[in-house]
């Protein structure tokens, strides 16, 4: 288990969650945690749009962009915020 790993725990959802945002944000990992600020991952809006969009089509889920995710700073919340999406979407 590498130190990214690691620091975000051994929930299958939330590693599936990192790796969406490495590919799709085009960012390395190595060493973020849930701490990290998207503003330090340097991910544009445009990336954060194919985020959500990867999202979506791997979870089968619609993430509409509102205050939730507005209020979102670091990589912990994003995946809070999508964790909370995704759970909702599977018990309706």
């Amino acid at each position: 288990m590498t130190d990214t790993a690691s620091a975000f725990g051994d929930d299958q959802l939330t590693r599936d969650l990192v790796e969406v945002i490495a590919k799709e944000g085009m960012v390395d990992l190595n060493g973020v945690t849930p701490e990290t600020t998207l503003e330090s991952l340097n991910i544009a809006s445009v990336d954060y749009m194919m985020i959500l969009a990867a999202i979506e089509e791997k979870f089968e889920v619609y993430v509409p962009m509102d205050e939730s995710l507005a209020q979102v700073k670091d990589v912990g919340g994003l995946i809070a915020v999508l964790k909370d999406h995704i759970q909702k979407s599977k018990q309706g």
